[in-house]
């Protein structure tokens, strides 16, 4: 548990911290999880603060909403970049491909880019407001 709250600090506090992948690559060792029985508990959304991969789309940054949208199932995933803190959702969803790598780990393939916008002042009618 000391281990987890270590992690948690570190994403929080200095998300960008060398510290972090330490941490994570002992937790998963330590941690008990298996794809194989556990799969479903990866189901779901999930905000990307840290990743081990290269890709500049996963490093984490604070004017960048970067959500994670999980298919284990399926193997499937999305990730959806997006500026913080704007009205409008103007972003780029990526499809991603999971692929198995152990019991312990999963692996993405980059699938496809897709561009995103969509105006949230508008009522979910469809239409724009007047302001008087």
């Amino acid at each position: 548990m000391e281990t987890e709250n270590d992690l948690l600090n570190s994403l929080l506090k200095s998300p960008n911290s060398q510290s972090i992948r330490n941490i994570a690559e002992q937790l998963e060792i330590d941690h008990n999880f298996s794809f194989s029985k556990d799969r479903n508990d990866l189901q779901g959304v999930w905000e990307l603060r840290w990743s081990s991969s290269n890709s500049p789309f996963l490093k984490y940054s604070p004017f960048i909403d970067n959500l994670q949208i999980l298919d284990p199932l399926n193997f499937n995933g999305l990730n959806l970049l997006k500026p913080r803190g704007i009205k409008s959702i103007i972003g780029t969803g990526i499809l991603i491909r999971l692929n198995y790598v152990n019991e312990k780990k999963l692996g993405s393939n980059l699938h496809m880019l897709v561009l995103l916008v969509l105006n949230l002042e508008k009522n979910y009618k469809g239409y724009a407001r007047n302001k008087k």
